[in-house]
């Protein structure tokens, strides 16, 4: 009995410690994630069609932060023909997509080192605005995409959350 006492106070005084050192580092782990800004879309600025200047906050992870962007930047982006990459498997690429875009299925791409990472995006430069989208605006494999693709140096991701089925209702340019 005075060993098992004794163990759970060495376990409660570990959790007391373990909290307040995270409590009070700079590199501390938030114990409730925060994923309010993976939605959040300026659209204030959606009319003035700033998103091409505007790229993401470099955060403490080291890369640049991708940017949210409406249906109307991501039209006017397209015009301007900037690259679109849609992260959905290959077989519901097959079944339409926006027209031009390049497939990189986010559940290949998420299990690849950072240099096959980079073979698959050899094709693209690292300073150049990259759009990235998936099926629709209920998928969120267009931000975990993005942010993989900004997590080996590709610097001004956008993701374009309305997706394939947004842009296909609004009859902007789309193929099989």
């Amino acid at each position: 009995m005075k060993t098992f006492k004794e163990a759970f106070i060495i376990l409660i005084l570990s959790t007391v410690l373990g909290f307040a050192a995270n409590a009070i580092s700079s590199k501390g782990i938030p114990l409730i994630r925060d994923d309010s800004e993976r939605f959040v879309i300026d659209s204030s600025k959606a009319n003035e069609i700033d998103f091409k200047n505007k790229r993401g906050k470099l955060n403490k992870a080291g890369f640049y932060q991708p940017v949210n962007i409406p249906v109307e930047a991501a039209k006017h982006l397209y015009d301007e023909n900037i690259k679109f990459i849609d992260g959905r498997t290959s077989e519901e690429f097959q079944t339409g997509h926006i027209k031009g875009a390049f497939n990189i299925p986010y559940i290949v791409f998420k299990d690849k080192s950072n240099e096959e990472k980079l073979e698959m995006l050899k094709n693209f430069s690292k300073d150049e605005i990259l759009v990235s989208y998936c099926g629709s605006d209920s998928c969120e494999i267009s931000i975990d995409n993005a942010y993989e693709i900004a997590k080996v140096g590709y610097n001004d991701m956008k993701i374009y959350l309305g997706g394939y089925k947004e842009w296909n209702k609004l009859g902007y340019p789309v193929e099989k």
